[in-house]
């Protein structure tokens, strides 16, 4: 890792912030991005040296396009984005909220595609994309 660049989208809180310390640990240099500007000023000032942040709303494609010209080449991208304390833990499917799901939806789906299309023009060709995923994803209502 040492002197890679890591991009981590949702790398201001929980797992994504984790990734960002381990790499800056391992000799990287991480940019974040979260679609809050405050959480990104804060996780970069927690990062300290070799850590740089940029805001990106995962919803809009235009803004994800944008964010990848700021980020500049690099070599790895992670994928933590999303809210999943938002999901509703069990209940009747008939008491689902739609426009919820929809959401969740923008951000741990199309959100992460979105992020993987336009991250092709700065990726490394031997570089790694991981995302993440969360315990909803692997218990059914």
């Amino acid at each position: 890792m040492k002197d890679a660049r890591v991009v981590v989208i949702g790398g201001t809180s929980g797992i994504g912030f984790a990734v960002a310390q381990r790499v800056l640990l391992e000799g990287a240099h991480v940019m974040v991005g979260s679609s809050s500007a405050d959480k990104v000023d804060e996780a970069v000032s927690r990062l300290g040296n070799g850590a740089s942040g940029h805001t990106v709303d995962v919803r809009e494609e235009a803004n994800v396009a944008a964010f990848f010209e700021v980020a500049g080449p690099f070599k790895h991208l992670v994928y933590t984005a999303g809210d999943w304390g938002a999901v509703r833990r069990g209940g009747a499917i008939a008491d689902l909220d739609l426009s919820n799901a929809n959401d969740i939806f923008a951000v741990r789906f199309w959100g992460a595609l979105a992020v993987i299309k336009h991250a092709q023009g700065q990726i490394a060709t031997d570089g790694s994309i991981t995302v993440t995923d969360g315990a909803v994803a692997h218990r059914p209502r």
